[in-house]
């Protein structure tokens, strides 16, 4: 069968009552990064070629909350954001299972039997080299794939895929925020990687000192290492390029993390609007200044090499993220 439209979300695997057989893929798909996009890639194909529907089944909430609840985890895209990019790639129908007691409590064999073949009733299982599923996470492709000879399934195992001498994955790209190298995390993601919320009131520091910025109420958990960056904000219809500092404003005593963007060539009223801030390039680290003059002279450094630097296209600027704005000052 043929994509028909918009991606359908079901909550729940005993909700989904397909028309026919399926290809799937399952995985927590979270930043749907190159590593994802190749099992998605696949999953449709074969939908295409054996018409039917393609279909990925992923968790919520992630099973490292699940498991270790106190656990120090950041996930890189939400609920939301993984289902636009998956409908981007060609996915007809998300299943979101609740990651409870009952799914995380059942054994290999049974969530084959149960999830994969009797609800979701696949006929071509996609899933990556160290895919592993069950109690206990006992369960491997290649037991996946002995059990689907019995069930009636094939299974298609995808190998590692390497960037930069090492293997792409979830983990990696946490780490490589988390370090400031938002340029690597990018090419990993296929896209900057960024936060988004209102714009709320501040000091008004920035406007005092020639520079004005706005304060974003971000909803990620997942930040960049503390520091100054260049960054493409969309707001209002636009995106522009500008200069954000995550941090503290050491130099002013203050002591909670926070994300302000001073837009380029733009002197709105940008306060209750929305904006999403995606991270280009990182500056310099954040850092106590002697006196604001200096802090003044290096904001302009900074915002020189903002408008100066030479970055890569953004090959989603019209992503869902974006709403497929036009770009302004994307030099």
């Amino acid at each position: 069968m043929g994509r028909s439209g918009r991606m359908d979300v079901i909550e729940g695997s005993g909700n989904f009552s397909p028309p026919g057989e399926t290809s799937l893929t399952i995985g927590n798909f979270d930043g749907v990064h190159l590593g994802h996009r190749e099992l998605l890639r696949r999953t449709v194909s074969h939908a295409r070629n054996l018409r039917l529907q393609a279909v990925a089944l992923t968790f919520t909430p992630h099973p490292v909350r699940f498991f270790t609840p106190r656990a120090r985890f950041y996930e890189i895209t939400s609920l939301g954001e993984k289902a636009s990019r998956m409908e981007k790639l060609g996915i007809d129908l998300l299943v979101v299972e609740s990651f409870t007691g009952a799914i995380g409590g059942m054994g290999p064999e049974e969530f084959a039997r149960t999830v994969v073949h009797e609800r979701l009733r696949a006929r071509v299982v996609t899933v990556g080299y160290d895919f592993t599923f069950g109690r206990n996470r006992t369960g491997s492709p290649g037991m996946l794939r002995r059990i689907g000879r019995e069930l009636g399934f094939e299974v298609d195992v995808v190998p590692p895929l390497l960037r930069g001498g090492a293997i792409v994955s979830s983990s990696r790209i946490r780490e490589l925020l988390l370090s400031g190298r938002v340029r690597e995390a990018e090419e990993l993601l296929c896209r900057p990687y960024g936060v988004s919320g209102k714009v709320i009131p501040g000091a008004a520091r920035g406007r005092k000192l020639g520079f004005p910025t706005a304060n974003v109420e971000f909803v990620q958990e997942l930040l960049p290492l503390p520091g100054v960056y260049v960054i493409d904000a969309a707001v209002g219809g636009v995106v522009r390029r500008g200069v954000a500092n995550v941090g503290f404003n050491p130099t002013f005593g203050e002591n909670s993390l926070g994300v302000e963007a001073h837009i380029l060539d733009f002197a709105g009223d940008l306060y209750g609007q929305d904006m999403t801030v995606r991270f280009r390039d990182r500056i310099r680290d954040e850092r106590k200044f002697k006196s604001v003059e200096e802090l003044v002279r290096q904001i302009e450094k900074d915002v020189e090499y903002a408008r100066t630097a030479q970055l890569p296209t953004n090959p989603e600027a019209d992503d869902a993220s974006f709403g497929g704005l036009p770009v302004d000052g994307d030099r």
